[in-house]
């Protein structure tokens, strides 16, 4: 590598610390958080959200740009190109009335719900209120969530509240209030990108959830294929069918490494997203003398159990691929003692054949002699 091309090497990577822009935006405002799961390549989508800014005369995204900012008609839009999906923020000046009567995404030009696709993995509306922590009104927040189970309160050292039913409206999103008390707008935005990258990662870290059940029942089922296989193993004699039993623990082996193939990347992901969660709920500054559950308790009291059901899933990919492993070097150690007690029961035999060979040479030369004589 020349010096020019390691000095450019340099200016990406420092320049990728400055390039995710801040969407900043005093309260109160509303906001609506889409992660949509990628149909194509990074490439594709950036350029895709370039026509998009185009098209509205806006500069668009850099090349080899993962993120960009554009006001696209009255709402501010912030796109992120993540590894295996694209988000889409939506803020818009004021609140609904009543609260989430009209979503922030509903301002935005109609191609931006549709120019990523419609594989929706999270949608969040927020509301973001500028209101005194003495002022609040729970039974509005309950209204507003439409929900009288409610999780949350004060975040950021009791500068502002948050609160959240975690269920769905009809559209298939989730409500959150976030209530600025005394926070700079600077502020207020880096709580609402933590909420939104909870929300975000958390639904993506359960997709492995799925993936460890199915892997779970298959599991199973080589685990009962298994057990009979050992069985014929301890009982094994010279009349086993040992070539075909090898062939079996071979196919099982190949089935194990396929499994855990299929599914090392979800877990991989499933994992590395939950800590992100984990980190971004230990940023919220939660007060813990809350008389409500904290949003971070339910919502860990939820991951947390997913992850494990991942891990479990993980671990025992690996203890039966040991266990096949183990069969399959066990199988191989029969064959090669029964050949050996086979190649002793041949050399015996031929022992036997040579002596007997012997002997009636010795007679038959004894014969010879006492003729002669």
């Amino acid at each position: 590598m020349t010096s020019s091309d390691s000095l450019l090497s340099r200016v990406r990577l420092n320049s990728e610390w400055h390039a995710r822009p801040v969407a900043t935006m005093p309260a109160p405002f509303r906001c609506t958080h889409q992660v949509i799961k990628r149909a194509s390549n990074a490439t594709e989508s950036r350029e895709a959200f370039s026509q998009l800014c185009t098209r509205h005369s806006q500069p668009g995204p850099s090349e080899d740009s993962r993120y960009h900012l554009a006001q696209l008609g009255s709402a501010l839009i912030k796109w992120e190109g993540h590894t295996e999906a694209d988000s889409i923020t939506c803020l818009v000046p004021g609140n609904g009335s009543p609260l989430f009567s009209k979503s922030a995404n509903q301002f935005a030009p109609n191609e931006v719900g549709t120019v990523f696709g419609d594989e929706l993995v999270c949608g969040v509306n927020v509301e973001v209120l500028k209101q005194a922590a003495e002022d609040l009104d729970m039974d509005f927040i309950r209204a507003s969530l439409g929900s009288n189970e409610i999780y949350g309160g004060p975040v950021t050292d009791g500068k502002a509240s948050l609160w959240t039913s975690f269920h769905l409206d009809a559209d298939g999103y989730c409500r959150i209030v976030l209530i600025d008390h005394a926070l700079p707008d600077t502020a207020l935005v880096r709580l609402l990108q933590r909420v939104l990258e909870t929300e975000s990662y958390r639904l993506m870290a359960v997709e492995g959830l799925p993936v460890a059940r199915t892997t779970m029942a298959e599991l199973n089922q080589l685990e009962k294929e298994l057990e009979p296989l050992m069985d014929e193993l301890m009982q094994s004699h010279e009349n086993t069918d040992h070539e075909s039993l090898f062939m079996i623990l071979s196919n099982m082996s190949a089935r194990m490494e396929h499994l855990a193939a299929e599914s090392s990347y979800r877990f991989a992901a499933s994992r590395a997203y939950s800590r992100i969660v984990e980190q971004r709920l230990a940023e919220l500054g939660e007060e813990m003398g809350s008389p409500q559950l904290r949003y971070s308790a339910y919502l860990l009291r939820t991951l947390q159990p997913a992850m494990r059901t991942c891990e479990a899933a993980e671990r025992r990919i690996e203890e039966l691929a040991q266990r096949v492993t183990r069969a399959i070097t066990l199988q191989s150690s029969v064959v090669d003692l029964v050949r050996t007690r086979q190649s002793h029961a041949m050399m015996k035999t031929m022992g036997d054949h040579l002596a007997t060979q012997i002997r009636l040479q010795q007679a038959v030369e004894g014969f010879s002699t006492f003729v002669i004589s």
